[in-house]
Parts: C-alpha cells; sequence; structure tokens
C-alpha cells in the first residue's frame, strides 16, 4: 500500500505536495503533515532545497488558510443568532486579547484549522492572521521535510502521533488547572 502511495505522490512531483498541504489548509481531513513527511522522503531536499519547499508549503498553507477563516468570519453573524450577543462579543475579545498567538502555536498540533475558524469569527486582521499562520506552520514544514529526509517515514511519523497526543493532553491539564484556578481560587479570594 505503501509503495503504491509513494509512487503516485513521486509521478505528481511537487504539485502533489502543494495540493496536499492546500487540502489541510483548507479545513479538509487530510493528512497533510504526512504528504510533507513523505515529500522529505521522496525528494532528499539538501537544506536550501528544504528551507525553499517549507517556504512554498507555508505559503500555499497560508493562502488556503483563509478559506476557514472566511467560513468564521461569516459565521460570526449566525453565531449571534444562536447564543446571546454578550457572550460572542466576551469570546472575541478574549480570543483578541489572549488567544492571537495561538493561530500560529496552534499549527503543530493539528488544531490550527479550528483555531482559523475562531479567528475568522474573532475578525481577527487578516493581514496578522496569515502572519502568524506562516510564522507557525514554517518551522513544523521544515522539520516534516528534514525528518522525512532522514528516511523512516512510518516510525517518524508513528512518534510524531504520540508527541502529538502528549502535547494534547498536557495543553488539556493546563486547561483544567487554569479554569479550576479561575473558579475555585478567585471565587475564594472575592469572598
Amino acid at each position: 500500500m505503501f509503495e503504491m502511495i509513494f509512487h503516485f505522490l513521486k509521478e505528481m512531483g511537487a504539485a502533489g505536495l502543494f495540493m496536499g498541504t492546500a487540502l489541510e489548509a483548507s479545513s479538509v481531513p487530510f493528512p497533510g503533515a504526512l504528504v510533507i513527511l513523505i515529500y522529505g522522503f521522496l525528494l532528499k531536499p539538501n537544506l536550501l532545497e528544504t528551507l525553499l519547499l517549507a517556504f512554498a508549503v507555508s505559503a500555499v498553507y497560508t493562502i488556503f488558510s483563509y478559506v476557514p477563516y472566511v467560513i468564521g468570519y461569516k459565521l460570526e453573524s449566525k453565531m449571534k443568532e444562536k447564543f446571546s450577543e454578550k457572550k460572542v462579543e466576551k469570546t472575541k475579545r478574549g480570543f483578541k486579547k489572549y488567544g492571537e498567538w495561538s493561530i500560529a502555536l496552534s499549527r503543530p498540533l493539528g488544531i490550527g484549522n479550528y483555531v482559523s475558524y475562531a479567528a475568522g469569527m474573532s475578525k481577527v486582521n487578516r493581514w496578522k492572521f496569515g502572519g502568524l499562520t506562516f510564522i507557525g506552520i514554517f518551522p513544523l514544514a521544515v522539520a516534516m521535510l528534514f525528518l522525512g529526509r532522514l528516511g523512516e517515514v512510518k516510525t517518524v511519523n508513528h512518534v510524531l502521533q504520540a508527541s502529538q497526543n502528549y502535547i494534547l493532553a498536557g495543553a488539556g491539564v493546563l486547561l483544567v488547572c487554569c479554569l479550576l484556578y479561575k473558579f475555585v481560587y478567585k471565587k475564594r479570594t472575592a469572598s
């Protein structure tokens, strides 16, 4: 199975790399990071080629990440119909105050597409959104191309999935701790 996929991707050339990246960025459930990893294995780029490919991949990803951003931007009015306007405004203010860097930080975690929707609903400046998206995806693209070049695609993919699970679990624990602090500690000090 892997040989057939590798042959197909090799025949497509760089267009396959950019198409896979565009699909993932557009919020289509597609393993774009794995495609980048495979192309690192297939193309075996040197350092300069890795950086240039990563730059191109990041540019394609950034452009196509505007698809969920625009959807979120358009959905904002619908959210006001479903939820109270006060709650939507509070969420938007919170995202703008604390969450804009989550646009960049969430890209390697595989949840960046969801953040694109939130950024659109929060009306984050489109240039800032693009810049933060590029900043977040570029190091991941470099790492995937480099790791793919090393050779063991199956092993690297397994390690990446496991580390992503640990990072998400850690983020979940951190979120729970923050919520507990907010609701338990602050209520005690307010009393």
